[in-house]
C-alpha cells in the first residue's frame, strides 16, 4: 500500500524495471507477515470451520492461548504452522502481484490529487484483490483443508496427501477435478471487492488526512508509526464488514472433507451455519481474526516500506 504522494510516472523500460522491484517489495512483506501470524491464522481457520476438538474454546479470548497450548501438547510447536508451505506459496504471488497492480491501478485510475474520489480508491483496491485469486485460490484451499485436520504430529497431513485427497474428491462428483479447487471461489471473490477495496479506500483516505493535518516534521518523523496505525485500522474495519462472507467462504471450502461427492451451494452453506450456531456462527473466530488482522497489515505495510525504500520503487 503506497500513499499517494509516491506516484510518479515512468517510461516503458522503467516500467519493467518497476513491475520486477515493486513484485519483490510485496511478496517480502506478505511472506513476513504471514509467517508472524501464522499459529494464529491456524486457529482461526479451526474457529469458522466449527472443529469439533475446538468447540470448547471458541467464545472467549481464554480459548485463544488454550488453543495454542492444545495444539502444542498433542501435535507440538510445528502444529501450529501446519500448512504454512502453502500459505507462502499463496502469500508471496499473492502479496507480489497485489501490491504492484494496486501502485499500477492507483497511478492510472488517480494520476492527480484531483482524481483520487472514494470510489476511485475502493476500486483501485478491489481490482488489487481480485487480480491474483483465480491463480492462488487453489493453495488456500490446500491450505484450509490442512489445517482443518487435527491427526498426531506423527501422522502429520502433507500439501500432496492434500491434494490428492480434493483432486479424487473431484472425480468422485462425476466433474472435472480441477473445479474441486475452487470451492468457495464466487463468495471469496464477491468478498474481496469490499475487503481489498475497503482497505485500500481506508488507507489512502486516512493518509491524505493525515497529510493535511500534520507537519511534514511529524510525518517524516513518525512515517512508519503513522503507517502502521492506518494499515492496521484499514484492515480491522475491513474485516469486522466482511467478515460473514469469510466465514461462509471458510466453510465451503472445508466441506470437501465431509461431503466430497458434492460441492455444497451458498444458501445451504448459509444455512449450515446458522443451524449450527446461529447469528453468532458468522462471526465465529472474530476475535482471533481482529487479533491477526492487526499485525498482520502492519507487519504487511512496515515490511513493504522498508523494502521499497531498499529497492528504490
Amino acid at each position: 500500500m503506497s500513499t499517494s504522494t509516491s506516484l510518479k510516472p515512468v517510461d516503458g523500460h522503467a516500467g519493467f524495471d518497476f513491475l520486477v522491484r515493486s513484485a519483490l517489495a510485496g511478496g517480502f512483506a506478505g511472506g513476513i507477515a504471514k509467517t508472524a501470524v501464522a499459529p494464529l491464522d491456524r486457529i482461526k481457520i479451526l474457529f469458522q470451520t466449527h472443529n469439533i476438538e475446538f468447540r470448547q474454546f471458541a467464545g472467549s479470548w481464554k480459548g485463544i492461548p488454550d488453543a495454542l497450548r492444545f495444539i502444542i501438547r498433542t501435535q507440538g510447536v510445528r502444529g501450529l504452522y501446519q500448512g504454512h508451505t502453502l500459505t507462502l506459496a499463496r502469500a508471496i504471488p499473492h502479496a507480489a502481484v497485489g501490491y504492484t497492480v494496486y501502485d499500477k491501478a492507483s497511478r492510472l485510475l488517480m494520476p492527480t490529487p484531483e482524481t483520487q474520489t472514494s470510489f476511485r480508491r475502493l476500486l483501485a483496491g478491489a481490482v488489487t484483490g481480485l487480480s491474483a485469486m483465480p491463480f492462488i485460490y487453489p493453495f488456500e484451499l490446500i491450505r484450509v483443508r490442512m489445517a482443518i485436520e487435527m491427526r498426531h504430529h506423527s501422522h502429520r497431513p502433507s500439501p500432496w496427501n492434500a491434494i490428492h485427497t480434493i483432486w479424487s474428491e473431484g472425480r468422485s462428483r462425476s466433474t472435472l477435478p480441477i473445479l474441486n479447487f475452487y470451492r468457495g471461489f464466487t463468495i471469496s471473490a464477491v468478498g474481496t471487492v469490499p475487503y481489498r477495496g475497503g482497505i485500500f479506500l481506508i488507507w489512502e483516505t486516512l493518509n491524505a488526512h493525515s497529510r493535511e493535518r500534520l507537519s511534514a516534521e511529524t510525518l517524516r518523523t513518525h512515517r512508519t508509526q503513522i503507517h502502521l496505525a492506518i494499515g492496521a485500522i484499514a484492515g480491522t474495519v475491513a474485516q469486522v464488514v466482511t467478515y460473514p462472507l469469510e466465514v461462509v467462504r471458510r466453510t465451503q471450502q472445508a466441506s470437501g472433507a465431509g461431503s466430497p461427492e458434492r460441492m455444497i451451494g451458498f444458501r445451504e452453506t448459509v444455512t449450515q451455519v446458522w443451524t449450527q450456531a446461529g447469528w453468532r456462527g458468522f462471526f465465529s473466530g472474530l476475535g482471533i481474526g481482529l487479533i491477526k488482522q492487526v499485525p498482520t497489515h502492519s507487519i504487511s505495510l512496515a515490511a513493504w516500506q522498508v523494502a521499497k525504500q531498499i529497492l528504490d520503487v
